[in-house]
């Protein structure tokens, strides 16, 4: 199921979206060997995950003439969890794990970041298919009902050309067959990260995507036309071109179309979560009549999640999402009144029921995160603040949760506060790429909070610089995207003689650590660019 961005931890950064088990099962094209130790612990049951790393996985994929599932992820991520709760324990997954070779890459086992670097992955989870050959097949949605997954991956194993050659020849009008369409719907946009369309030309694909999809293909046009308004919504928030007053009207008209109707409400469940308050700013103008019809369309769409049917069953964290996507239109249509009682009650109703139906494993991870974004967003941040102190007792991931513990305190004022649940998350974060993403959330909350406090922020700075060393592989993807952030925030932070002399110290560590790495690695050269002061343009250059 999708996930938004965190609404609790500002610390964090947004790259970019948020179990019961069959016996395992061992194939006779292989000789399993060792799984990663970082991995090994925590696979889900129940598929026969490669037991290697990705290069022999491909090579075992070409040599069975299979294709090759690539998993994403990491354990402490709850949208993550919520995959492995809702669709890898389910047998009509496992069961079609044997036509693929499936391989289960944690962003902390060795070498994850420099392949997510290969891959083009950065948020977790992503699901990639590839041919046997080695060519991307599509990318995998996790924002789908265990049925949609089933039917869409079976559709994208009995695929003849890859998705850059189906999108090529959708997008030109050529005609293309409605298994081609139906990859295109369900294709995974929010972790394409630019591989299949640069950010910037989303919106003009799926404009024309649309405007060629056939009408007889009412669900897989539903879901480009969700996904085209979302990339409207992300243009304009980048400041980037967006569609006329023509084409708004025209939206206006549709959307209540697409809400109205129960099969494309059912087949867009990840967008009606969490889509209404971007495409409603796109489309209306605060107190106007638009805006109250699109309000309006859009309750009635969570009326009819609500009521499931046809097959349709909320997982518990969807369940506590579709209350949260009611504040959230409360909020729209008075921005300025308090919520109604009946509906903070409703909140609290659906976070005791969801938490007593999930006691504990991958689900519960999944829906403690949703429940304490519901009680956030609905402005009851004590009930928020008493879910997430008792669930650090209780969950095997309590750094994750101690993140938005140190947010609550920030926004509360208690700011010696925040800063300590900071240092505890780190303490107790796992795994290299984890550890260091964690010591960068302290680090920086510490040069937003406490800036005077030069000694801790350069104490920190070298511990957390020192979690890169001695890894040739850590200089990459997510790790170098924050790295690239922390350099920056650092150099401005590190004005005046106290502050230089600690930037100083940094540099020379980080340098110490580069030095280590091989000449003519790729990640060597993003080591080396931290804490280095922009070179000013050349006058006339």
């Amino acid at each position: 199921m999708k996930f938004p961005p965190r609404a609790l931890s500002v610390l964090v950064m947004a790259a970019a979206v948020l179990a019961t088990c069959g016996c395992s099962r061992k194939s006779p094209e292989r000789e399993p060997a060792p799984a990663p130790d970082a991995a090994a612990s925590h696979l889900p049951s129940g598929i026969d995950w490669f037991a290697g790393d990705v290069d022999a996985a491909f090579a075992a994929a070409k040599a069975a003439g299979k294709p090759l599932f690539l998993y994403w992820g990491a354990e402490w991520c709850p949208p993550c969890a919520q995959i492995k709760s809702t669709i890898f324990n389910r047998r009509e997954f496992q069961e079609r794990s044997r036509l693929f070779v499936p391989v289960y890459l944690d962003g902390d086992t060795p070498s994850a970041q420099r392949l997510g670097e290969r891959f083009g992955v950065v948020g977790y989870p992503t699901m990639i298919l590839f041919r046997a050959d080695g060519a991307e097949i599509t990318r995998l949605p996790g924002g789908v009902d265990v049925a949609s997954y089933a039917t869409i991956l079976d559709t994208a194993l009995a695929a003849s050309r890859p998705m850059p050659e189906i999108l090529r020849a959708a997008s030109s009008g050529v005609a293309i067959t409605p298994d081609d369409w139906r990859l295109l719907a369900y294709y995974s946009w929010a972790t394409d990260n630019g591989r299949l369309v640069p950010e910037e030309d989303r919106l003009e694909v799926l404009t024309r995507l649309n405007s060629y999809c056939p009408g007889d293909l009412a669900p897989q046009c539903g879901r480009l036309y969700f996904e085209y308004l979302r990339a409207a919504s992300a243009a304009a928030a980048a400041g980037r071109p967006t569609p006329d007053a023509a084409a708004r009207r025209d939206a206006r008209l549709r959307l209540p179309r697409l809400l109205g109707s129960p099969e494309a409400v059912r087949a867009n469940v990840d967008s009606v979560l969490y889509g209404s308050t971007e495409v409603v700013n796109l489309l209306s103008d605060p107190g106007s009549a638009e805006r109250e019809q699109l309000v309006l369309g859009w309750r009635a769409a969570l009326d009819t999640l609500a009521r499931g049917g046809e097959g349709l069953e909320l997982s518990g964290p969807e369940q506590l999402n579709l209350v949260r996507a009611r504040i959230l239109l409360q909020r729209l249509a008075a921005p300025d009144a308090s919520l109604p009682p009946a509906l903070l009650d409703e909140a609290r109703q659906a976070v005791a029921r969801v938490e007593a139906a999930t006691p504990d494993g991958y689900a519960r991870h999944a829906a403690i995160n949703s429940a304490a974004s519901l009680y956030f967003e609905a402005g009851l941040t004590d009930e928020a603040n008493r879910l997430l102190v008792a669930e650090i007792e209780k969950s095997k991931s309590p750094y994750y949760f101690m993140l938005d513990l140190a947010d609550l305190a920030k926004k509360a004022g208690r700011e010696d506060e925040a800063i300590g649940w900071l240092e505890r998350a780190y303490a107790g974060a796992k795994g290299p790429a984890t550890r260091f993403q964690w010591g960068y959330n302290y680090l920086v909350g510490l040069l937003e909070m406490t800036p005077e406090d030069a000694a801790r922020i350069e104490r920190v700075g070298l511990e957390v610089l020192g979690e890169l060393d001695g890894s040739p592989d850590a200089f990459y993807q997510r790790t170098r995207l924050r790295l690239e952030q922390l350099s920056a925030m650092l150099l401005e932070w590190g004005q005046g003689r106290e502050r230089a002399a600690v930037v100083g110290k940094l540099r020379a560590r980080a340098a110490t650590i580069c030095g280590g790495l091989p000449t003519a690695d790729e990640g060597r050269r993003s080591c080396e660019a931290f804490l280095r002061p922009a070179v000013p343009a050349t006058a006339g250059a």
